[in-house]
């Protein structure tokens, strides 16, 4: 660069206004705020991506209150029979009781019921009626008993067939008359 004041050096600091800026342009300042501003931005961008995957996955994880029993003899729950074992039941939500055998699946859905007691049980079991049918279960240092009122069914049984009516009609053009069929 060529030096239009001979009197003066370029690199003075009393130098005019207009060179000054020339030379804080000349380094390109915006650049590297620029650059910066966007890496700044990337990792806020990834931060909230990362967290708009993962937070509805921590949202549905939920915690279930479970209680553990090995119950020596068949028991009886509804119309089914559970053989002896290791059962988990797992408080899954308001009057429902999920039932979980020793290999962990799931082999009922139990319908329950809370009854407040007087005083808080202490200690956790398990209470049969005759027969050995499961009726209540009794949780330690809490004052509800949960009465167990039978089995919840995904698919309702299928009634008892009835009896066969005995066929008066053989074919549409062979048919009797009778009470409510005209001819």
């Amino acid at each position: 660069m060529e030096n239009l004041l001979p009197d003066r050096d370029i690199r003075e600091p009393n130098s005019s206004a207009l060179l000054a800026v020339y030379w804080v342009l000349r380094r390109q300042p915006w650049k590297t705020f620029a650059i910066r501003t966007w890496d700044t931005m990337k990792r806020y961008l990834l931060a909230a991506l990362l967290a708009a995957l993962l937070l509805p996955a921590a949202a549905q994880a939920r915690t279930y209150d479970v209680f553990t029993a090995d119950v020596p003899f068949k028991f009886h729950v509804g119309n089914r029979t559970f053989r002896p074992g290791h059962y988990q039941f797992i408080f899954v939500g308001t009057g429902l009781l999920a039932l979980r055998d020793a290999h962990a699946r799931v082999v009922a859905s139990l319908v329950t019921r809370s009854v407040e007691t007087s005083t808080p049980s202490p200690a956790s079991k398990l209470v049969f009626k005759k027969h050995a049918e499961l009726a209540q279960i009794l949780i330690e240092n809490r004052s509800q008993v949960v009465e167990v009122l039978g089995e919840e069914l995904a698919i309702r049984q299928p009634a008892s067939p009835s009896p066969a009516l005995p066929r008066d009609v053989d074919s549409l053009f062979d048919r009797r008359s009778a009470p409510g069929l005209k001819q």
